[in-house]
């Protein structure tokens, strides 16, 4: 029994099987990183701008993928697709190890637009990277440019300046976190998660229910960030925003879609995608 199990389940633990094609992908071949907060913030930042956010699989493609190393690291790294969280954060977390850093996964509660009544779900995947005596959040998966773009300090309570934006983090019953971002407006509590490691068995799980129903089914989504700025398809809308400004484009066509996935994200796609940018009965 035990070696069926192995059998099955050992490729979601493999090691990354190239760490300098990684490094390459997110333009980081010519730098020494140290293992410090600002060798990990270099890492987080530039995996952002470098592998974009995206459910074309999903949503496009209609094809099932797996969240073992190798399966990712062809898809992501050599193919230089995207991917969500899930993804994301499994074969960044196997960058980071690589690197040397000391790292674990953490399942999250997304906390913005949820019922104020209710406790959302785990849907999302992050990292805690263990500096000397303090732990970091560091999330290359959450899809949107208003996204962390450095790691934050989950044993920090003051606030946090991360790259502008201001962030803290308070303790919660149940040995629970919750990040929270402090806009204009007021506050805007983020994630919600158990500084523990996670069993990425479980993401597993969670993936294959993703892949069945969910909000990646209801309208296309690729977003990646850039200094400065990012770009995002949302739906048939293509967005470009640097500063305070943005530009918007409606994409008409699967096939204005493809051009803008290979020409502004970078991705290497041959197969046609469809004309729709929503399913017919989402109510997006």
């Amino acid at each position: 029994m035990a070696d069926n199990f192995e059998m099955m389940y050992s490729k979601y633990f493999d090691k990354l099987p190239d760490k300098d094609a990684y490094i390459k992908r997110i333009g980081l071949e010519n730098e020494k990183i140290p293992l410090t907060k600002k060798g990990l913030d270099r890492v987080q930042f530039a995996n952002l701008c470098a592998i974009p956010f995206e459910n074309l699989d999903i949503f496009d493609y209609h094809v099932k993928f797996d969240l073992g190393t190798d399966e990712m690291f062809d898809k992501l790294i050599m193919k230089h697709r995207g991917g969500y969280c899930f993804e994301l954060n499994a074969i960044y977390m196997e960058l980071l190890e690589a690197i040397g850093f000391e790292v674990y996964p953490v399942g999250v509660r997304i906390l913005l637009g949820r019922d104020k009544g209710n406790i959302p779900p785990i849907a999302h995947r992050a990292s805690i990277v263990t500096l000397g005596n303090r732990r970091y959040f560091t999330d290359v998966g959450y899809g949107l440019s208003s996204a962390p773009g450095v790691s934050i300090c989950i044993d920090e309570y003051n606030e946090q300046d991360v790259l502008g934006d201001i962030y803290t983090v308070e303790d919660r019953p149940y040995n629970t976190k919750v990040i929270i971002q402090h806009k204009p407006e007021g506050p805007s509590e983020m994630f919600m998660f158990v500084p523990d490691p996670f069993n990425r068995l479980d993401f597993v799980a969670y993936n294959t229910a993703m892949q069945l129903a969910g909000y990646f089914h209801e309208k296309r989504m690729v977003n990646l960030r850039k200094p400065g700025g990012s770009i995002s398809i949302d739906g048939d809308t293509f967005r470009r925003t640097q500063g305070n400004e943005r530009i918007e484009t409606t994409l008409k066509t699967g096939a204005e879609v493809l051009k803008v996935l290979i020409e502004e994200f970078g991705m290497l796609l041959t197969g046609p995608l469809g004309d729709v940018a929503y399913k017919e009965d989402s109510q997006l």
